[in-house]
C-alpha cells in the first residue's frame, strides 16, 4: 500500500532545515534514489513515509496528502460575494453522502 503525500510540504521541511536530499536520505536511512522519486512523485510506502517523518520529528499525518482542494467559485444570490471554497476531507463528504443517502431512502419510505 503506497501513501500519498504533500510534496510541496516534503521539500519545504527538508529546505527549512537547509538539508541536501543527500543529508535527508542519510539521516532517515534510506537511499538518495528514494528521496529524490518521493519528493518528485508524492508517494511512498508507509516505511518510507515513517522514516522520513522520524528524521523530522513529526507525525505522518503531516505529511499525508488526504485533502482535495476544489477551486470552486461560489457567489452568493443576495450579496453577490463570490469566494473560494476548499472541500474538507474527502472521506467526510462521502459519508455525508451516504447519511443523506440512507436518511432520504428511510423518509420516502
Amino acid at each position: 500500500m503506497e501513501m500519498v503525500l504533500n510534496k510541496d510540504k516534503l521539500k519545504h521541511l527538508r529546505e527549512s532545515k537547509a538539508w541536501s536530499q543527500s543529508h535527508l536520505a542519510e539521516v532517515a536511512g534510506l537511499s538518495l534514489r528514494t528521496i529524490q522519486r518521493v519528493e518528485k512523485s508524492g508517494i511512498a510506502s508507509p516505511e518510507t513515509v515513517k522514516a522520513i517523518c522520524a528524521s523530522y520529528g513529526i507525525e505522518a499525518g503531516n505529511l499525508i496528502k488526504n485533502v482535495i482542494e476544489l477551486d470552486v467559485d461560489v457567489q452568493t444570490p443576495s450579496s453577490g460575494i463570490r469566494s473560494r471554497v476548499k472541500s474538507a476531507d474527502f472521506r467526510c463528504a462521502i459519508v455525508a453522502f451516504g447519511v443523506a443517502f440512507i436518511i432520504a431512502y428511510i423518509l420516502s419510505l
